[in-house]
């Protein structure tokens, strides 16, 4: 799954010990999964022998997600848009 579709389902995600891993090079377009209970590292996984980055708790993520929906900047922001906020906070923020 792309990391955009998989923050379509940002409602639907447990809030218990579940963390996003995307694959290299992160973009919308990135390979995505979640990965439950999280590992106690932040190593790369690899699953089906793709190699994953840690990404964010997927708490962290929705809350990035809704803080960003209610500015006046994220209130009007195109899916890309959310999906690229949320990429520059895991890069320079997490």
């Amino acid at each position: 799954m792309r990391l955009i579709e998989l923050l379509r389902s940002a409602s639907e995600w447990s809030d218990e010990d579940t963390t996003i891993y995307v694959a290299p090079e992160w973009s919308g377009n990135a390979e995505a999964i979640l990965v439950t209970p999280a590992p106690d590292t932040t190593e790369p996984v690899v699953r089906d022998g793709r190699r994953y980055d840690y990404f964010l708790e997927t708490f962290v993520a929705r809350e990035v997600i809704e803080d960003y929906a209610s500015t006046a900047e994220g209130a009007h922001a195109t899916e890309e848009e959310r999906c690229n906020r949320l990429i520059r906070y895991a890069q320079d923020d997490a």
